[in-house]
């Protein structure tokens, strides 16, 4: 029987039984912030559980899950997966132990006719009453019931002494014997063993108490039950099979990889096994809008390509070839998944680019082994040696052990690799590298257990305590309405009135305020009652009941007054015709860049929008202009903007869009935008998208691998940034034509000047002065700055061959003052120093300078003084001691 019949059998058998089915949810957890991925099918229902009414007692679903706490044991084992389909049936407040029983024994033993002698259970060691249905109800031999302790039959596992606290219970586990010849061989054999023998295909949880904080144990006025099968291993006791990788969810997938095999290596059945294990991992994360990147999901994602990358390589497979398989995997899923054949393209590309670039990084490993090494370098040069080999031990072999897990955990460089590159250093590590590699990967896995595992309180959920009844919504068609203050909120807590000054939250029986969702931002306006007025600053909702967060401005609310909620209406008109440019921009998109384009995010704001969506690269400029122009040339055609209420399964059958983060009801409001758009959308918007006026992006950027973002403006938004971007540009413009003036003065005046020179030098060479045996040149130029003083300096100490020069200019309005003096190498014997000159003279001309032996210059705001300036220069070169004496 496969995997899709059992599937098919056990929603039906359950649907019979009067549970609603429910579609899989996400691998994000919505709203649930105790896990990172779904690990099981009860996360979607935590608010049933704990008693809020979403219209159904009875549940039933196939649950994608994924757990990361057991990656290292994948393959290895026949029952540990990463990714798995888990069936389960639940019941919030309605049926209990009796039924649930009875039913799992009969879908197993009547639906699936499994041998009832190949069948033994477990229960909860103080659950009698689980024992006695199993015995006395359903026939079960008493040699066939284990009962089992805490960490094994109660759930969640040791809860009563560990914790967390809140909904927890016994559990009943059904085993499959797969008979004495497996396993142990021992007679006393039975589900307590972990032999291999007895494999666990069915776990009920009876959910029938409430952990406090001291440990203890309530009854539950409510009891439930929360029932999981792994699909995976359900199908391969059907198949008679010890190992869920024999199934056919796994099978077509080795063939292909066994086909690019030229040569199996000993343990090719485990890596074979653990490959086709991790695709699915990796395609379903893609397919749920995880993307490969460095932190949170996205970085689990990223390490489960890796390790199939390294996996691959092990069987001789050096190039990128996971993303070959996508197809093959599309292919087996079809039938739950249809959508996943017109995604595999797209989902195929992002693994391809972090094959790409994870063997780009293994091709490096080489110079970031270097780079580690290069941090304790002079620890190891200091090292005896050993037959060449530098001996690092102790203290400087964890150092490279931590190293070496930084390189695995940053990098994805197995430790192999890098032992490997030490020795062909010539550095022998002891017993401390390992350790130390092992001690830091313990932590990650810890760490990780925690993420992937529940964490906090179970069923922890802010707003479960508040005991209203839901808001009525009225803002799709009113901006204001008559309502009735039914709670008043501060910190949480229910208080009584609310003074004025005093900031709080406020629940109403109906509302025309958004509430914060789906990346939309929420409403703000004013609670008026007579001169009682609540300025609300946001709006968020809560299961349904929506928080009017803000401030008192002046009177008194109190609960059941009447009032009006106006909305700010300029503000929300704006948000409205901002959420409908995302969705003409996304039709622009995949008009422009193709059908692959989804929207892995938003938000919708007053002032502008931002759109995250799935794409390969950065867009050029020419796809940006275009992107534009497509949407800017529909909403001039004044298409009206309708909105209509479907079943979920309608909607998805007319072709309407979904964003992958929310998650839907049976009922669905769907948007459509003449034939330009049709998306599932719980936001406000405009009536015809004539009224955006203009989109205009205004950047494009990288938010993850696969993932591009735009951020854009529209009508008086977007005029503004458009205005604000042409004076920048003209003012641009004017910058560049005056500095474009500027260079083309500089350069007439330095060919003028250049021209000046040509004729001064030889001048001034002419009318040099001998001072004490010494040539010198003094002048006062008109007109010159620093760099022209300088460049006469240098043609006269040219010409001058030895001697000494002096020079001095002033500006236009007569207030600065410039002096030069250049040195010939000759005199700098005799004690004649350029800086030192300049320090002794500039002060004279109310300045300072300095510089080097045969040059220095100096600034001053005396030019008057340039005459006493040079009379003392002049004296001082009297005063050097004549030369040879």
């Amino acid at each position: 029987m496969t995997a899709d019949s059992l599937r098919e059998k056990f929603l039906r058998f359950f649907k019979d039984r009067k549970h609603k089915i429910v579609e899989s949810d996400s691998l994000v957890p919505k709203d649930d912030p105790t896990v990172l991925f779904t690990p099981a099918g009860m996360n979607q229902f935590k608010k049933e559980f704990m008693g809020f009414d979403s219209g159904f007692k009875r549940a039933a679903t196939s649950q994608r899950c994924l757990r990361t706490d057991d990656l290292d044991k994948v393959g290895k084992t026949s029952a540990h997966h990463t990714f798995f389909e888990m069936l389960g049936n639940f019941s919030f407040g309605d049926y209990f132990k009796d039924e649930a029983i009875a039913w799992a024994w009969e879908f197993l033993t009547k639906e699936l006719k499994i041998d009832q002698e190949k069948l033994w259970v477990s229960v909860y060691q103080d659950d009698d009453e689980a024992y006695d249905i199993w015995k006395d109800k359903i026939g079960i031999p008493e040699a066939k019931i284990v009962r089992l302790g805490d960490k094994d039959n109660f759930w969640p596992a040791e809860a009563k002494t560990k914790g967390p606290n809140g909904p927890c219970g016994p559990c009943s586990e059904i085993f499959y014997d797969f008979g004495p010849d497996t396993g142990c061989g021992e007679k006393k054999c039975d589900p307590a063993c972990s032999c291999g023998r007895f494999v666990e295909i069915w776990n009920l949880v009876f959910t029938q108490f409430n952990r406090k904080d001291d440990g203890s144990l309530e009854p539950l006025p409510n009891k439930n039950i929360d029932t999981g099968m792994g699909l995976e291993r359900l199908a391969a006791v059907m198949q008679g099979k010890q190992n869920n990788f024999e199934t056919e969810l796994f099978q077509p997938i080795i063939a292909e990889i066994k086909r690019s095999v030229e040569i199996e290596p000993q343990e090719s059945k485990k890596l074979y096994y653990a490959i086709s294990d991790h695709l699915r991992a990796v395609v379903f994360s893609i397919y749920d809008g995880i993307t490969p990147s460095n932190e949170g999901r996205g970085y689990i994602v990223r390490k489960i390509i890796r390790k199939s990358v390294l996996h691959l390589k092990s069987l001789g497979i050096n190039k990128p070839f996971l993303n070959k398989l996508v197809g093959q995997l599309a292919q087996i899923m079809h039938k739950p998944y249809p959508d996943l054949r017109e995604r595999q393209e797209d989902i195929a590309q992002v693994i391809l680019n972090e094959e790409v670039n994870f063997i780009n990084t293994l091709k490096l490993s080489s110079v970031l082994v270097d780079s580690e090494i290069e941090k304790i370098k002079a620890e190891l040069e200091i090292k005896p040696k050993e037959d060449g080999f530098i001996i690092a031990g102790g203290g400087l072999a964890t150092a490279l052990g931590i190293s070496a897990f930084k390189l695995y955990d940053t990098n994805g460089i197995p430790l192999e690799i890098t032992r490997d590159e030490l020795i062909q250093r010539h550095i022998k590590v002891d017993k401390n590298f390992e350790a130390a590699f092992q001690g830091e990967l313990d932590k990650q896995k810890s760490l990780s257990k925690s993420s992937s595992k529940m964490k906090g309180d179970v069923f922890d959920a802010r707003g479960l305590g508040l005991k209203l009844d839901p808001t009525k919504f009225l803002g799709y068609k009113d901006d204001s309405a008559e309502a009735k203050v039914i709670a008043i909120l501060r910190n949480g807590k229910e208080i009584a009135e609310a003074q004025a000054g005093e900031s709080l939250e406020i629940v109403l029986d109906q509302t025309p305020f958004y509430a914060e969702s789906g990346g939309q931002v929420g409403d703000t306006g004013k609670l008026i009652n007579g001169k009682n007025v609540f300025e609300i600053l946001n709006t968020q909702k809560i299961d349904n009941i929506f928080l009017h967060t803000g401030k008192v401005v002046s009177g008194v609310f109190k609960k059941g007054d009447k009032l009006v909620a106006q909305i700010d209406l300029e503000r929300r008109v704006n948000i409205a015709r901002n959420h409908t440019a995302t969705h003409i921009l996304q039709a622009a998109l995949r008009e422009v860049l193709g059908s692959h384009v989804q929207q892995q995010g938003s938000m919708v704001a007053e002032d502008r929008f931002r759109f995250d969506f799935t794409h390969f690269k950065g867009l050029s400029q020419e796809e940006i202009n275009r992107v534009e122009e497509v949407a800017n040339n529909w909403i001039v055609k004044n298409q009206p903007v309708s909105c209509k209420e479907m079943a979920f399964k309608e909607a998805k059958k007319s072709g309407a869009l979904a964003f992958f983060e929310e998650k839907y009801g049976e009922n669905v409001r769907v948007v459509a935008i003449g034939d330009i758009s049709k998306e599932l959308c719980g936001g406000t918007h405009i009536d015809n998208i004539s009224k955006i006026g203009k989109i205009k992006i205004i950047s494009e950027s990288s938010v993850a691998s696969g993932i591009r973002r735009i951020e854009g403006v529209t009508a008086d938004f977007a005029k503004k940034f458009i205005q604000e971007e042409q004076i920048k540009a003209a003012e641009e413009s004017e910058k560049k034509n005056k500095l474009k003036e500027l260079r083309e003065q500089e350069k007439k005046r330095s060919l003028e000047v250049n021209n000046r020179l040509q004729d001064t030098a030889p001048r001034l060479i002419e009318k040099a002065e001998e001072i004490n045996g010494v040539r010198v040149v003094v002048s006062l130029e008109p007109d010159l700055d620093m760099s022209g003083l300088r460049l006469l300096a240098d043609k006269i100490k040219e010409g001058l061959g030895k001697g000494l020069v002096v020079l001095g200019s002033q500006d236009s309005g007569q207030k600065k003052a410039y002096l030069v003096i250049a040195v010939t190498q000759d005199l700098l014997s005799r004690g004649l120093d350029a800086g030192a000159l300049i320090r002794q003279i500039a002060p004279v001309i109310g300045g300072s300078g300095g510089g080097r032996q045969d040059f220095a210059q100096a600034g001053g705001a005396k030019p008057e003084n340039f005459r006493l300036a040079f009379e003392e220069l002049r004296a001082i070169i009297k005063d050097l001691p004549v030369e040879g004496r």
